[in-house]
């Protein structure tokens, strides 16, 4: 029996598809397909952030049910506990299943239990993997749906999460980026029964021992959530926890904040940026950015643009503002003509290209630690291997230095990519970082 798996969406829905991946191919009968058009199952994690996340999906969704109508076709992810009504219009014979029944599927399906749930062993042949180590979010932004489909709170417990790493780097992964829907809110427990926050968890992981060089590295933190006791734990990190971090901001205009209900003004965010930069000078921020939202006036627009600019960041994620029905912002006066938000995001994008690229130059003459990226995006470079480095810098490399962190020697720059050379790392990642 052939599977298919398909993952639109955040690096959560991405762990969350690949601990499906194995528990499933665990079973006897099955074997990956390497299209839907030839598989028995498609399973498909779909992701409902904004408009255009839930069209990806279905239109998916239609184009298999349609042509490959034999197959049982699994509807799994944020949209499936959204909006089921869309999805049985899309494809009647569908299964479909929410995000808190996933780790059921397997036995849905009538396959053997596999391996833990909730869990990964690794991906072959790739360098970097992603460990999920908390769930749930609660916030109010009056623009989103995530609190309503990801809204039963739940971390990984420290032993469980100490375990999995610990098997990753063994299975030859250098690069752990730890995720969650709301990262900093992780709060397990001790062998002992003592609460363990993200800050005690990163202190125990980077203590592991393990068989070789590794690193972990954060995704999406809020900034409320940038304590001074997580940054401490990240600069006491010898360089362990990459010092690169993306801190959503959404808009530098304090009104639009306002209007959007997130919970701190530019001051706080300019001052939490401070208080990292203080402690980690050469750490890379990255940041979320909207564009449109209701209201958006040409000054606040304006204002926004302008404090971006000002943060010193390393690159933007825009987005144009997605009407999400139940959302208080829905209902706004003032919604922002497609037109009009399809201008300013593209500012927005003209900025970003510029961060990286001066990103990228910035970088020539120094040394930074690498790991080959080996997940197919290769294909935009000719000859060698397209790297990542500690302050998530793409780096083309002259050859594949192979698995494992690199030391390399950045020469050369064009637009937001790096180029140069590396050698083998001799010692342990602590080493290089005195």
């Amino acid at each position: 029996m052939k599977f298919w798996f398909h993952t639109f969406g955040c690096r959560v829905n991405q762990y969350e598809t690949q601990a499906l991946r194995e528990r499933m191919l665990a079973d006897p009968s099955v074997e990956s397909s390497p299209d839907w058009e030839s598989a028995d199952v498609c399973v498909v994690n779909s992701c409902t952030v904004t408009a255009e996340a839930d069209k990806d999906a279905l239109r998916l969704v239609r184009r298999i049910s349609r042509r490959n109508p034999r197959a049982r076709l699994v509807v799994t992810g944020c949209l499936a506990d959204r909006d089921r009504r869309v999805l049985a219009e899309a494809a009647p014979d569908a299964l479909v299943v929410g995000n808190g029944d996933k780790e059921s599927i397997a036995a849905l399906l009538g396959l053997g239990s596999g391996p833990a749930a909730g869990h990964v062993s690794g991906l072959a042949g790739r360098s970097r993997a992603l460990v999920k180590v908390q769930d749930g979010c609660d916030g109010a932004c009056s623009y989103c749906v995530v609190p309503g489909v990801r809204r039963v709170f739940s971390s990984k417990p420290l032993a469980e999460l100490e375990a999995e790493v610990s098997g990753l780097v063994r299975a030859g992964h250098a690069e752990i980026t730890l995720c969650g829907i709301r990262l900093g809110r992780y709060s397990s427990a001790d062998r002992s029964g003592r609460v363990v926050d993200l800050a005690a968890a990163l202190e125990s992981l980077v203590r592991l021992p393990a068989p070789g060089e590794f690193r972990l590295r954060l995704s999406s933190l809020e900034i409320a959530e940038l304590s001074d006791r997580l940054i401490e734990a990240l600069a006491g990190s010898s360089g362990q926890v990459c010092p690169s971090f993306h801190l959503p901001l959404q808009s530098g205009s304090d009104a639009v904040l306002r209007r959007m209900n997130r919970p701190y003004d530019t001051a706080f965010f300019s001052g939490r940026l401070a208080a990292l930069r203080r402690r980690l000078p050469g750490a890379a921020v990255f940041t979320d950015v909207m564009a449109g939202f209701p209201g958006e006036t040409e000054a606040e627009f304006r204002e926004s643009l302008a404090f971006v600019k000002a943060a010193g960041l390393r690159g933007l994620h825009v987005f144009r503002y997605s009407r999400r029905p139940g959302t208080s912002a829905a209902a706004m006066p003032g919604q922002v003509p497609a037109d009009t938000a399809l201008r300013r995001a593209r500012l927005l994008r003209d900025l970003d290209a510029d961060l990286r690229a001066r990103f990228a130059a910035e970088a020539v003459g120094t040394v930074k630690r690498v790991v080959a990226v080996k997940d197919g995006v290769r294909a935009r470079i000719r000859k060698g291997c397209q790297a990542l480095s500690e302050d998530f810098l793409t780096v083309a490399l002259d050859r594949d230095p192979g698995p494992g962190l690199h030391q390399a020697r950045v020469t050369s720059a064009q637009g937001p990519t790096a180029y140069g050379h590396c050698e083998r790392l001799k010692n342990t990642i602590k080493s290089v970082f005195p």
